[in-house]
């Protein structure tokens, strides 16, 4: 039998999220605005210092001892160690470390600790992929 054209509209985007999207799309190209620098260095330091703190304590210990249980390609830094293992293993360890002690970040409107996995990611694939200081700033602004 065959299938018959469905009624139901495709749901429309908001306009938030076309602006959104729009906003990321272009921001590509446009320079970062001073003070956005700025706090985004702050928050990349302040994560940093997060998963060094981390990196000592018994959750990011155990975080460190399962990832070298994966090895796998030298692509990026466990902070806090002199271990290098794929991106994504290095992008997970460094955001269980950033989150071991609490001193991570918050945003307090989506209930999440963005640093943990925005900055992480974006330091291994920085890190990965040899890019420069500002184009890893730019990755975690507008992450």
């Amino acid at each position: 039998m065959p299938k018959r054209p469905s009624s139901k509209k495709s749901p429309e985007i908001s306009p938030v999220m076309q602006a959104l999207a729009t906003y990321i799309a272009r921001a590509v190209k446009k320079p970062l605005p001073k003070a956005v620098v700025e706090k985004t260095k702050h928050h990349v330091l302040d994560t940093i210092a997060a998963m060094i703190s981390g990196s000592q304590l018994p959750p990011g210990r155990k975080a460190i001892a399962y990832i070298r249980t994966l090895g796998g390609t030298k692509e990026a830094s466990v902070i806090g160690t002199k271990f290098l293992t794929t991106a994504q293993n290095a992008a997970l360890a460094n955001g269980m470390l950033a989150h071991a002690d609490e001193t991570d970040d918050s945003h307090a409107p989506s209930l999440t600790h963005p640093g943990c996995g925005i900055v992480s990611a974006a330091l291994a694939m920085a890190e990965r992929e040899k890019r420069s200081g500002p184009e890893l700033l730019r990755a975690v602004a507008l992450g």
